[in-house]
C-alpha cells in the first residue's frame, strides 16, 4: 500500500498487499543495525522480538523508494495481557498476548533516521484512523514508567476520552514494576 509516496507494507491491515517474509526480515533487521538502542543486540534477541511479528503481521513496515524508513508493530491485549506487559514486555516473547483482546498497543516504534513525524502521521491517517492506542515513553527506564495514548485522525476529543474512561488501566502492583 502507498500513502503519501511512502510504501506501507502491513499485512494484518493489507492482507490483500503482496510482501515477502525474507524481505520484511531483511529490512527490519537493517533498521535495527541503524539505530542506537539495538544496533549491538545478539541476533538471537533480535530473532526472538522480530520473527514473532513478522508471522502474525502485526508490523507496518514503511519504506520510501525501496529504503527503509522505519516501523511499527503492535499487539491487541485484554486487560490481563495488559497488566503483565506494564510488568515487563519480557511477557510478549510468548506471543500468546498479541490478539488476546481490544485494547490496542503499540510496540516498537523504530525510526532511527529520524522519520516519527512521518510514520506518526501515517498511522494516525491511514492505519488506525478511527481508533485509539497506547504505547509505552520510549524512555520508561530512565524516567519511569510513563504510558501515552494517542488517537486516530478520525477519532474527535471526546470519543478518546470516553475511550480512555471505557478502558482503565490496571496497573501491576509497584513492587513487580521494572
Amino acid at each position: 500500500m502507498k500513502f503519501d509516496g511512502i510504501d506501507v507494507i502491513s499485512p494484518k491491515l493489507f492482507p490483500n498487499e503482496y510482501w515477502n517474509e525474507a524481505e520484511a526480515l531483511g529490512a527490519i533487521t537493517w533498521l535495527w543495525l541503524h539505530s542506537d538502542n539495538y544496533k549491538n543486540a545478539p541476533l538471537k534477541e533480535m530473532a526472538a522480538r522480530v520473527l514473532p511479528i513478522i508471522k502474525n503481521g502485526q508490523f507496518a513496515l514503511f519504506s520510501r523508494k525501496s529504503q527503509p524508513l522505519g516501523y511499527i508493530t503492535w499487539a491487541y491485549f485484554n486487560q490481563e495481557a495488559e497488566t503483565r506487559y506494564l510488568q515487563s514486555d519480557q511477557l510478549l516473547l510468548a506471543n500468546q498476548d498479541w490478539q488476546s483482546g481490544e485494547r490496542l498497543w503499540l510496540i516498537n516504534w523504530f525510526a532511527p533516521f529520524g522519520n516519527s513525524k512521518l510514520i506518526k502521521l501515517i498511522t494516525g491517517t491511514y492505519l488506525f484512523p478511527t481508533q485509539c492506542f497506547r504505547s509505552l515513553y520510549h524512555k520508561g527506564d530512565v524516567h519511569g514508567l510513563r504510558i501515552m495514548t494517542f488517537k486516530g485522525e478520525r477519532v474527535s476529543v471526546s470519543e478518546k476520552a470516553q475511550w480512555v474512561t471505557n478502558h482503565p488501566i490496571v496497573y501491576p502492583s509497584k513492587n513487580k514494576l521494572k
